[in-house]
């Protein structure tokens, strides 16, 4: 088992690296829709599609 991790200690590195940044990613996304604000710029509770613009462009 030792000798398997020394031979895979770089990929195994590189997967934690990775898992740590999606882990991350979704924090932040989880935070933003608790918040109320979304990274679009356009501060819609929603963030899908932004749809309080969708509503805009349904009126004109």
């Amino acid at each position: 088992m030792i000798s398997w991790i020394g031979e895979n200690f770089a990929s195994i590195v590189l997967l934690l690296i990775l898992a740590a940044i999606v882990f991350f990613l979704i924090r932040s996304k989880i935070r933003e829709r608790k918040h109320g604000t979304c990274s679009c710029g356009c501060g819609c509770a929603g963030c899908s599609g932004c749809a309080s613009r969708k509503k805009e462009d349904e009126k004109l």
